[in-house]
């Protein structure tokens, strides 16, 4: 019988592949499940569903994307995270990276296409910086808890945060690529007091809003 643990060891039907997708008795690897998925569909499947993209942040640095792409039939979610290694001294103070996200009809966009896009999206995101720093100082106006290497952070005038929950149900929100606790969150706003705050929720692969 098969048991939680033992679901995600499971061999690719196919390939043999470390399984990820689950359809029944049935176990698939990622890219064997997008090749069945696109031919039940009748769309093109490209060459290789792993990419890496590359972009970079307004100070010149490199930063890396690992691409999946999900099928499912005629509709495709490709998505991109950036790689972080386990020994980036960043992740001390808790940087989990960025991730941007496209969907697309693959009966009208080519896969080609789909991934050019999804660089032009990633390219956008890097750039765009939703924070900035600032010296800590004892007389700010400001005070804040969200300080990374000794200097305050705060939210620019526009910007984009991605809500998360870990798995014991912990809530994070996570600003370029910085994960904080919803308390440093409110903090990062601390210095548009006084101002109006308008939101709008958008799906990983929603086009970013044109005032960004």
């Amino acid at each position: 019988m098969e048991t939680p643990s033992s679901r995600y060891t499971s061999r690719c039907a196919i390939c043999g592949k470390p399984a990820r997708v689950f359809l029944g008795s049935t176990s698939y690897c990622q890219d064997c499940y997008n090749r069945l998925a696109d031919y039940l569909a009748g769309v093109e499947t490209p060459t290789n569903d792993s990419y890496q993209i590359l972009a970079l942040d307004p100070d010149g640095h490199t930063v890396e994307f690992s691409v999946e792409r999900y099928s499912f039939g005629a509709r495709s979610i490709w998505t991109a995270v950036e790689q972080v290694p386990a020994d980036d001294p960043r992740r001390e103070w808790g940087y989990v990276g960025r991730s941007v996200s496209i969907a697309v009809d693959a009966t009208r966009v080519s896969q080609d296409q789909a991934f050019d896009a999804l660089m032009v999206k990633a390219q956008h995101m890097v750039s765009h910086a939703s924070m900035r720093t600032a010296p800590i100082s004892l007389n700010d106006p400001h005070p804040t808890t969200a300080r990374r290497l000794g200097r305050a952070l705060y939210a620019n005038e526009t910007g984009v945060a991605r809500i998360e929950a870990s798995d014991d149900g912990q809530k994070s929100v996570v600003v370029d690529g910085q994960c904080f606790t919803p308390e440093q969150f409110v903090d990062l706003l601390s210095c548009w007091d006084g101002f109006d705050l308008y939101w709008q929720v958008r799906g990983a692969a929603d086009e970013p809003p044109t005032w960004l």
